[in-house]
């Protein structure tokens, strides 16, 4: 009993020693007592495994082929939800359950692509605009007004107009929208943190700028960056799921939400289903995640942290 006891003593003076861990543990409290966001990393998580599952174990789910629709010409109108089909079928006899499951892996891992990506981006071009100022900071100010002046919706299909029609050409066209966002958010965070103390004490040390951005200002950036990425997501996955739908997806048989709605689009009187139920899952990713976002800002609110 006394050696149990002095084990726990030890671990507990371990973590006060040890700032990291009882930071850690002050971020897990303050995310799972809030019952929205568990909720919205639940569901987000479900989405993941979604794709987890497509990609490395389909014949797990009972999916034949990961990268088509399976198409049933025997029965081409659309079926309403059954024992047999669950979300029931959509044009061409494709059943709805089996196409959503295969569709979540393509608009999932293109948006996680564009939103990364374009944070990376916008991280790297805020962190020198503001940390060094000048003419570059004044240039790329202006290049983002330019892109703030034009909403994005409208330049992304501009640009796919330019680009041509496919999966790949839509992320691209969403980075180049969706980067000064983040610029401008780094920017402003580059900007509070380098009048801090500490940094003013790395620069009187010696520490060349380079080493100051990248270990200093960076780590103090990211937080906030991370919890715009998860803000961000779902509403990339809606834009990149509208774009399909308007026509900027390849009619290729490639499982993806928005060319899934439009498939149902021309028996929406008669078979719902097969627009609702398509939409309905993008809406609540879009919503899960937003949720679990407002979570992860509650985490980093210092008000919050210090309760």
């Amino acid at each position: 009993m006394s050696k149990n006891i002095g084990l726990i003593g030890r671990r507990n003076y371990l973590l006060k020693q040890n700032p990291r861990i009882e930071e850690l543990k002050i971020s897990f409290k303050i995310f799972f007592t809030n019952p929205t966001a568990v909720a919205g990393f639940v569901i987000t998580l479900l989405y993941f495994i979604d794709i987890i599952l497509v990609q490395f174990f389909p014949s797990f789910i009972g999916i034949s082929d990961p990268n088509r629709y399976i198409y049933n010409f025997n029965n081409p109108v659309p079926l309403p939800p059954s024992s047999s089909h669950w979300c029931g079928t959509t044009a061409g006899g494709i059943d709805l359950c089996d196409a959503i499951i295969k569709s979540i892996r393509i608009d999932l891992i293109y948006s996680l692509f564009i939103v990364i990506v374009g944070a990376i981006i916008g991280l790297l071009l805020g962190l020198v605009s503001g940390y060094l100022g000048g003419i570059f900071d004044e240039i790329l100010m202006r290049i983002t007004d330019i892109f703030f002046s034009i909403p994005y919706l409208v330049l992304a299909i501009a640009i796919l107009f330019v680009l041509g029609v496919s999966l790949e050409n839509i992320a691209f066209s969403l980075i180049i929208v969706w980067w000064p966002l983040y610029a401008r958010y780094a920017r402003a965070q580059t900007l509070s943190i380098k009048q801090m103390t500490f940094i003013e004490s790395a620069k009187a040390s010696g520490t060349r700028d380079l080493m100051i951005m990248f270990k200093h200002i960076v780590p103090n950036v990211l937080p906030p960056i991370f919890v715009q990425i998860s803000l961000d997501l779902g509403t990339v996955v809606g834009v990149f799921a509208t774009l399909a739908f308007i026509g900027f997806s390849p009619t290729a048989n490639i499982p993806e939400l928005g060319y899934l709605t439009s498939l149902g689009l021309n028996y929406i009187s008669i078979a719902p289903w097969s627009v609702i139920i398509p939409g309905l899952v993008i809406t609540v990713f879009a919503l899960a995640v937003n949720l679990m976002g407002d979570g992860l800002r509650d985490v980093i609110d210092p008000k919050r942290r210090s309760v």
